[in-house]
């Protein structure tokens, strides 16, 4: 490896542009080779769902790239289908392109599964929600903090509304976490 970083090194130069692919899976012995290159002039590239936020990257400018449209999305599907030989008509395409979200590589997957006829789950693979669970423990502090006051304060009502509404949050909580079988067939 040591050879082949070295043969690299000496046969690039100013007008290279090395681009890598998945950076978040770079060694840190190759984060370094490649900050000797930038240092030499090599231009480095480097995609990754999130910057990692260390070595290289904190010299690197960041640009984030806006997610496809869901134009985009079913244009890849129609191209994935046609690789594929399948014929899918836009009404299938447009049930098919929520199960991908923005991802691509989603959308290709739904293709392969719906030429396998595999059963399409009805909820979506991809991660496009927000995640209120910081809020909502957030709140529940808040009704602690109440009761504190109360108690603090010796308000009897402001004491028993901060202990209710404490409990009463926890429950549903507790709740909204309640959720039945999800492991799939073959897992």
């Amino acid at each position: 490896m040591d050879q082949l970083k070295d043969e690299i090194a000496e046969n690039v130069g100013p007008q290279t542009l090395l681009i890598l692919p998945e950076a978040k899976r770079l060694s840190t012995g190759i984060r370094y080779w490649l900050e000797d290159l930038i240092n030499a002039g090599v231009r480095v590239c480097c995609f990754a769902a999130a910057n990692p936020g260390k070595d290289i990257f904190l010299e690197m400018l960041e640009i984030e790239l806006e997610l496809p449209t869901d134009q985009i999305i079913r244009e890849t599907m129609q191209a994935e289908a046609e690789r594929l030989g399948l014929q899918l008509s836009q009404s299938r395409l447009a049930e098919l392109q929520p199960l991908a979200g923005r991802n691509p590589m989603l959308a290709r997957k739904v293709v392969r599964n719906e030429r396998l006829g595999l059963n399409q789950e009805a909820s979506p693979q991809h991660t496009q929600y927000v995640v209120v669970m910081p809020i909502l423990i957030a709140c529940l502090m808040a009704f602690g903090i109440v009761r504190f006051i109360g108690l603090g304060t010796r308000n009897q009502s402001l004491y028993i509304f901060g202990g209710t509404a404490l409990v009463a949050g926890m429950t549903m909580k507790q709740l909204g976490q309640v959720r039945g079988a999800r492991k799939r067939l073959g897992q």
